[in-house]
Formats: C-alpha cells, structure tokens, sequence
C-alpha cells in the first residue's frame, strides 16, 4: 500500500481508522454495512467505473455520486485496495463501484 502525502484528503489507518490532519474522523467499523461488507469482499457484485478527473483523488464524490451520500467513501476504497486516493484514485484509471443494497 502507498504512503500517504501530507496532502491526502483521507488518511486509512489498517482497515478501519480515518485520520485528517493527525486527527482520528472516523471509525469506519461502526457503520453496519461494514463488517458484512469486508466479510464478503471477494463475493461483491458491483459495476466497473472510470475515474474521471472532478472524481480524482475524491473517494467521497464517487460514493456521493454512486449512493447519494458522501457516507460510503470507504467501500470505494476497501473496494479497490486504494490506501492513498491522491495516489491510487488517478484519470482514467478503471475502478470497482460495490453494490450496496
């Protein structure tokens, strides 16, 4: 996994801890849909996406645009194995949009 730049907007600490600007945000496991979700990561069905470049390096704008809430950033990034959107999330890179429902 790559390290973070000090200019990465989201920060994911192992698999549950988002940390910005050296401040703990977000305790991804106290969402329900995670620990079902991680238990069936190699199951998900999901459609593939481009990143295009208002979506690059912007997991929240992808899940705001895929679900209708910022709130599941972290499935596109569990999703594709991305630690470092600024680095992982680039134009025209093909990504893995997981099925929530």
């Amino acid at each position: 996994m790559a390290a973070y730049s000090d200019k990465s907007r989201y920060n994911l600490q192992g698999s549950n801890r988002v940390i910005h600007k050296g401040k703990e945000i977000k305790d991804v496991t106290s969402s329900d849909r995670y620990n079902v979700f991680v238990q069936n990561l190699p199951n998900v069905q999901g459609r593939l996406a481009q990143v295009s470049l208002q979506f690059e390096a912007r997991p929240d704008l992808i899940s705001y645009a895929a679900y209708g809430t910022a709130a599941y950033w972290w499935l596109i990034m569990l999703a594709n194995n991305i630690s470092d959107p600024e680095e992982d999330l680039t134009v025209g890179k093909i990504i893995k949009i997981p099925s929530i429902s």
